[in-house]
């Protein structure tokens, strides 16, 4: 275990950040609500899926692609220059490893983090399964572990329900959406029924929030309106603003102020840069003691800082916040909302 990693509690919530007996300071654990969860087959259809929708951020993020995969950037670049599919062979190339989910729950242990959201995809792997039924496969004995939120398209309302009732009965505990990937507005009436699905089955909901990099797609996709108008309309309904919906994270703030349930989770932004002047992250610690104390959540999104998920979180733990808010945010927010959503399940 990770030395910088607090103890749990027997009902695996996070314990306050304490000191130990050498004067150490230990952090609490970490459920990282932002992660992917991949085999190299369902690395190509994410990669792929961003290409056909955003092709940019191929490009934007070109750096942490290549960290993450090991790969030469310079080798990535020539290559996406020619063809993106090229690009992608960069980052997999044959021979690698095959996925191994117990040494990936060992990093997970190593890291400090006692449980993860995995987000999934509605896209079709090779074998014809989706990334949601092979992830829903994959972690099925390690649910306390790895919960799956099940990816949905929106191009189509209706596959999107036949999708959500599908994973749900197999055992996805949220539900992931972007809408900049499929050029559609979460708060157009038609996806109603999508919407009172989830809150009626209890499965939370993570919306990619916040500035894109999609030049083909408004900006304003996911917006804090677009988080607005869906709890306003169904009460019901657990929704994560992915990223916080940065810049405007004041804005997120006060909708999660006005609503009780929706959350922010800041994944893709470092927190050691929070608290420089410009960052746009002012108003989250700015009332971090108060109506942000019980909203936010950690997550890594997976590649985009690539490097230990331990370290990002002894980032937040550096801030200049009390022990009890950075024990709320790296965990006990998150398993807050997790046994809220249960109990509407079970309900």
């Amino acid at each position: 275990m990770n030395p910088s990693s607090g103890p749990t509690t027997s009902n695996g919530t996070a314990t306050a950040t304490v000191v130990a007996d050498a004067g150490v300071r230990v952090r609490p654990p970490v459920v990282d609500a932002c992660s992917l969860v991949y085999d190299d087959a369902g690395w190509r259809v994410y990669l792929n899926r961003l290409g056909e929708n955003a092709p940019e951020y191929l490009d934007v993020f070109s750096a942490s692609f290549c960290r993450y995969f090991g790969a030469s950037h310079t080798a990535y670049r020539d290559a996406l220059a020619l063809r993106r599919q090229d690009a992608v062979d960069v980052l997999l190339p044959p021979g690698r490893p095959p996925f191994d989910l117990a040494a990936h729950l060992a990093d997970r242990e190593r890291q400090g983090v006692t449980r993860e959201f995995a987000m999934g995809s509605p896209e079709r792997l090779p074998d014809g399964r989706t990334v949601n039924e092979w992830l829903l496969e994959t972690v099925r004995g390690v649910t306390d572990r790895v919960q799956v939120w099940a990816g949905l398209s929106l191009r189509d309302p209706a596959g999107a329900l036949r999708e959500l009732e599908r994973s749900a009965a197999a055992g996805a505990r949220g539900l992931c959406v972007i809408p900049f990937l499929d050029g559609t507005d979460p708060a157009d009436p038609r996806f109603s029924p999508v919407w009172d699905a989830a809150a009626a089955a209890g499965l939370p909901v993570w919306l990619h929030t916040g500035h894109h990099f999609a030049r083909s797609h408004p900006s304003g996709l996911g917006s804090w309106r677009t988080v607005e108008a869906l709890a306003g309309r169904h009460r019901e309904l657990l929704l994560v603003a992915g990223h916080a919906g940065w810049p405007d994270v004041q804005e997120m703030l006060l909708t999660a102020a006005r609503h009780p349930g929706v959350f922010l989770e800041f994944s893709s932004h470092r927190p050691r840069h929070m608290p420089k002047p410009g960052s746009g992250w002012e108003p989250l610690l700015h009332h971090a003691r108060g109506m942000a104390r019980d909203r936010v959540l950690f997550g890594t999104s997976t590649w985009v800082n690539p490097g230990p998920t331990g370290s990002l979180a002894d980032e937040l733990a550096a801030l200049a916040l009390p022990a009890e808010v950075v024990t709320a945010w790296l965990s006990g927010n998150a398993e807050a909302l997790a046994a809220r959503a249960a109990g509407t399940r079970a309900g």
